[in-house]
């Protein structure tokens, strides 16, 4: 009941002074017509009880209709036309009243309302207008009191003016101070409807504001979460062609973009190649691999050129705009670089179907992920790199493992280790243990059927170096499980224990060949006798491969053939020479290349064409003597013995220290082309100056035919002066000072 009531009270108008009028009608209609309706219900019983005539009754209900009316006009917005209702209504009531029972203090407070109800609720017009008529209506009446015209007690002319001025002054105070009042208060509307629209402009911009925010606040949450989405992607080791595509559809989504692309810079910096791009039109693109030039009449062109990014808000007015047939609908465009510090790694684009997509925010929210995106792209470059970088050394190490085994295999310097069952050292017996070839096969472990024979593979990195093999008498128990696990523990450890044992052997030996080819170069640059540095050699190459037989050829190319200097495997001194022929050693002098014959040498050398071998050998390895583009000879060693005795490590060593003899063969012959050139110069010094102390022409030739003798050696010698022509001349001989037989002049 009360929310009907505070509902019909209500003003319906937002107008501020509209609804203060509103309110102050709806009060003084519900206030007059609930005294109005009290009245009626009143004067309707106190006529049935015959104590009051009906018009009574029917004018105070008679007024409802009238209030009702109002209150509906004032609800429409027609505050004048529905105020001046109940007022002219109570005037006519308070007037009626003064006429019939005399003026009193009830009819001054009642026009007193009526005038401050129309200056309240119509205006201060009307309120001036009521007052005048309030005033003019209580003269009427207290004139009509004073002439006896009316029933009423009769009153002097003096009180009744004396009201009339008393009511005309308090009406015209009252209305004055309304009128000041509502001024007031029209002010007092007026800043609060100034304040309030600055307010709601405020507030509108404040809305505005916040919004603009918020967009921005989930801008950058957008792009705070594409970064880290794109660096978990960079953390997973993903391949970067395979992020690119899935961060850029990533970008393409979560800022709904039209297209977008990646284009990374070829290896020469002169072309921008697309690898990443959204969409049909971007896989059409990918599959005819779409590039653009740097610098270029093209976004990514100038992008590229420049290093900065570059927006096209309107791409038919930009001219580097590149117009895609692929992508009909763009029409604004931006591209950023994609920066690693200083170093252009591509760029990023984007496309809109709206101009004026892009602002300063996107130009800085893009670039924050273009860096993002150039670390993560770099990031998983260097990964895939470090990762290729480590399998080709972990593949170099497996192989080098491979090889190291292998080569220990070959040489047959394994040991086969087999024990009886009191831990006692055996000889081999293959037969004993038939597992073993299947557990090598297999690569895995192999379990007889009665459980009581057991063959384990031991490998290194995948690689195969040895087998654990064990066997239990026939009555004995099975192996448990514990004890197989015990056993395949203990060919772990050993796998380790064996690949250590090989590397310290394999660095042994390189400790050993450093030395070796240390001592070696020593030797050379102390310009030994040759005899004495092939000594030296064939010792120093026995400290690491072994004692073994050695042989040096030297080559003459002048005469096409092969003097052996020394050989080791030959008691002869007498330095052989043999034109080049179809040995082992010609075939290294002619190919200039190493030569390993490891076994069955006779089958590999007749495949070189050496039908007939010089010595029965069973390893032979040759290496040529080169100094430059001259080959010298060949250092050769070689076993009678032993098959696989020599591999690729041996050709290495005897590589080294082939090219130190050379060096030191080419040393031992400039010295002997110096010592020859200063004999001759201190020879013909020593003649010079016994010639130049001769006195006479006589003295001279004789002088010069005796030392001209003697520095050759030769057992006569003779000077004639003349032309040669069979004319007598002066002729002088040297004597004979020798007994050498020979017959030189």
């Amino acid at each position: 009941m009360m929310d009907r009531l505070r509902n019909a009270l209500r003003p319906p108008s937002t107008d501020p002074q509209t609804a203060r009028q509103q309110i102050l009608l709806n009060w003084i209609l519900l206030g007059l017509g609930g005294l109005a309706l009290l009245i009626g219900v009143a004067a309707v019983v106190l006529w049935i009880i015959g104590a009051m005539p009906p018009i009574a009754a029917a004018t105070s209900l008679g007024l409802l209709p009238f209030f009702l009316l109002s209150y509906w006009l004032g609800r429409r917005g027609l505050i004048r036309v529905a105020g001046y209702i109940p007022v002219i209504l109570v005037f006519a009531l308070l007037t009626t009243s003064m006429l019939l029972m005399g003026i009193g203090h009830v009819s001054t407070v009642g026009l007193a309302l009526v005038v401050m109800t129309a200056s309240v609720v119509i205006g201060p017009g009307a309120g001036f207008f009521m007052a005048v008529l309030s005033v003019a209506a209580y003269i009427f009446a207290g004139w009509a009191a004073t002439t006896s015209l009316i029933t009423v007690a009769f009153m002097p002319p003096s009180i009744v003016a004396i009201d009339a001025v008393i009511l005309g002054v308090f009406l015209t105070l009252f209305l004055l101070m309304n009128v000041l009042s509502n001024r007031e208060m029209i002010r007092a509307l007026e800043t609060e409807q100034q304040r309030s629209g600055q307010l709601r402009v405020q507030s509108r911009d404040l809305e505005d504001l916040v919004a603009s925010r918020t967009r921005g606040l989930e801008r950058r949450a957008i792009q705070l979460q594409t970064a880290s989405d794109i660096a978990k992607m960079a953390s997973e080791a993903m391949e970067p062609t395979i992020l690119m595509g899935q961060a850029i559809e990533m970008i393409r989504a979560r800022f709904g973009f039209y297209h977008a692309s990646i284009f990374m810079m070829d290896e020469s910096g002169n072309w921008a190649q697309l690898t990443a791009s959204t969409g049909d039109a971007g896989r059409s693109m990918l599959t005819r691999k779409h590039r653009l030039a740097a610098g270029s009449a093209s976004i990514i062109g100038w992008v590229t050129a420049n290093r900065l990014p570059r927006i096209a808000l309107d791409v038919e007015k930009d001219p580097f705009h590149f117009k895609n047939p692929l992508l009909p609908e763009t029409r604004a465009e931006m591209a950023v670089p994609l920066l690693v510090g200083k170093r252009l790694l591509g760029a990023l684009d984007v496309q809109s179907t709206e101009a004026d997509a892009f602002g300063e925010d996107d130009v800085r929210t893009l670039e924050a992920i273009a860096s993002e995106l150039a670390v993560a792209i770099d990031s998983s470059r260097v990964q895939r790199e470090m990762q290729q970088q480590l399998e080709r050394i972990e593949s170099a190490y497996r192989q080098q493992t491979q090889q190291g085994w292998q080569r220990l295999a070959r040489s047959r310097r394994v040991p086969i280790i087999h024990l009886d069952v009191h831990g006692d050292l055996v000889p081999p017996n293959e037969d004993d243990f038939p597992l073993i070839r299947d557990a090598q096969l297999q690569g895995s472990r192999v379990v007889s059927d009665d459980q009581r024979e057991i063959a384990i593979p031991i490998q290194v990195r995948g690689e195969l170096i040895a087998t654990l093999a064990a066997k239990r008498p026939r009555l004995a128990e099975a192996w448990s499980e514990e004890e197989i696990a015990l056993i395949e523990a203990i060919a772990a450890q050993s796998a380790l224990a064996l690949e250590n044992a090989r590397q310290r052997s394999e660095e042994q030996r390189r400790v050993t060949e450093l030395e070796a080819i240390n001592r070696i170069s020593q030797a050379v640059s102390q310009m030994l006798r040759l005899d004495t540095l092939y000594r030296i050699v064939h010792r120093q190459i026995n400290q690491v491969l072994g004692e073994t037989e050695m042989s040096i050829a030297l080559y003459e190319a002048d005469h096409d053939q092969v003097r052996i200097p020394y050989d080791s495997g030959s008691t002869s001194k007498a330095e052989t020479a043999q034109p080049l022929g179809d040995d082992l050693t010609s075939v290294v002098l002619r190919s200039r290349q190493p030569l390993l014959l490891a076994e069955n040498l006779v089958e590999q050398a007749a495949q070189l064409g050496v039908d007939n071998l010089q010595a029965e050998a069973k390893s032979w390895l040759g290496v040529p003597m080169l100094l430059g583009d001259q080959i010298l000879g060949v250092i050769i060693v070689h076993d009678d013995r032993v098959e696989n005795r020599f591999s690729e490590d041996d050709a290495a060593l005897l590589s080294t220290v082939a090219s130190q003899i050379a060096a030191g063969i080419q040393n031992s012959q400039l010295l002997d082309q110096v010592q020859r050139n200063a004999r001759r110069e201190r020879l013909i010094h020593e003649v010079t100056s016994k010639v130049r102390r001769s006195p006479d022409m006589k003295t001279i030739m004789e002088t010069t035919t005796r030392e001209l003798g003697r520095a050759l050696n030769a057992v006569r010698s003779t000077l004639e002066l003349g032309k040669g022509n069979g004319e007598s001349g002066k002729r002088a001989q040297g004597p004979i000072e020798d007994n050498s037989g020979g017959d030189g002049s």
